[in-house]
């Protein structure tokens, strides 16, 4: 093969891999364009806004960082935003725990072979494709202290009844239970999948080493669980972290401000107080919040976490 030749081909094989590079650009481009129109162009507009002081109606006035400083640090702004912060710490420090455990309890006791397992799967699901404005309006008869079926059940037990989402501290513990519910079954359809992977092998040997079910589950099924386990705990912070709807259906904030997430802040400054700069700054430093929350997950618990292969997670 002489000179010429070489450089023939080396320029089809050139034309040909910047056909490749073309074509898998255009593929992807469409969704390209979709992710930078709703998500990355609305992400820096609103820090943009957060700049200045707008009410959606009229100019725009520049004020630099003064909404960050007033919501961090200048009462009584940053008295509310702190509050706000606490009581969404509240509900993430009791949802997400009690919703991972029980999912993986009904995720476990879905993967024997009972009867109707397929109708209560599907059962566990409903919930969650379900609106959640429809079910928080469901919920909130639910709870309704008077003749709430909820207080009705706990009257027939003999037991004592609680003012549920007009009282304090029970609203927040309310609004705890109906997320759990909502949420429950993507979790466990979750931990169900992960449990598919769980090698048998490996834990009927373990059975033959003499380990119960407990031993089993805890040495060998969690471990090799770990990775969904994961997963949904990043998932499941973040979703918490940005829980609005039910609060705005079910108690508006209140009682005494007892459930004013962080999230129902950032609706209640923009859309009842008209503090479109303000309420961009809600936006995002709860972006920062989430954002450096789940970093530490996986710089902490990410290392933790055990693949089948033998690897451990960066």
């Amino acid at each position: 093969m002489n000179m010429e030749e070489a450089q023939v081909l080396a320029g089809l094989k050139r034309r040909k891999t910047i056909l490749e590079y073309l074509t898998s650009y255009g593929f992807i481009t469409p969704a390209l364009i979709i992710l930078g129109v709703f998500a990355i162009f609305p992400t820096i507009f609103v820090f943009y806004l957060s700049l200045f002081d707008w009410s959606m109606i009229g100019g725009k006035t520049f004020i630099g960082l003064q909404n960050y400083i007033n919501l961090l640090i200048k009462p009584p702004y940053s008295a509310d935003f702190w509050h706000a912060a606490l009581v969404t710490l509240e509900y993430v420090a009791l949802q997400v725990p009690i919703t991972m455990a029980l999912s993986l309890f009904l995720a476990t006791l879905l993967m024997k072979p009972i009867r109707f397992r397929s109708f209560f799967r599907l059962g566990i699901f409903v919930a969650y494709v379900t609106p959640l404005v429809a079910t928080s309006i469901v919920w909130e008869w639910i709870f309704h202290p008077d003749y709430g079926i909820l207080n009705s059940l706990l009257k027939l037990l003999h037991l004592p009844t609680s003012p549920w989402l007009i009282g304090f501290p029970s609203a927040l513990f309310a609004i705890v239970i109906y997320t759990t519910w909502h949420d429950l079954g993507y979790s466990t359809i979750l931990f169900m999948a992960g449990l598919t992977a769980v090698s048998k092998e490996l834990q009927e040997a373990a059975q033959i080493d003499g380990a119960n079910s407990w031993g089993v589950f805890w040495h060998v099924t969690w471990p090799l669980l770990s990775p969904t386990t994961f997963y949904i705990f990043i998932i499941s912070l973040i979703g918490a972290f940005r829980m609005f709807t039910p609060v705005l259906v079910l108690t508006q904030g209140g009682p005494y401000n007892s459930t004013t997430t962080i999230g129902y802040m950032l609706y209640r400054e923009a859309f009842q107080y008209w503090k479109s700069g303000f309420a961009s700054a809600i936006a995002v430093v709860l972006f920062g919040i989430i954002f450096t929350i789940t970093l530490i997950q996986f710089r902490v618990t990410g290392r933790r976490v055990f693949y089948s292969e033998g690897s451990e997670g960066e």
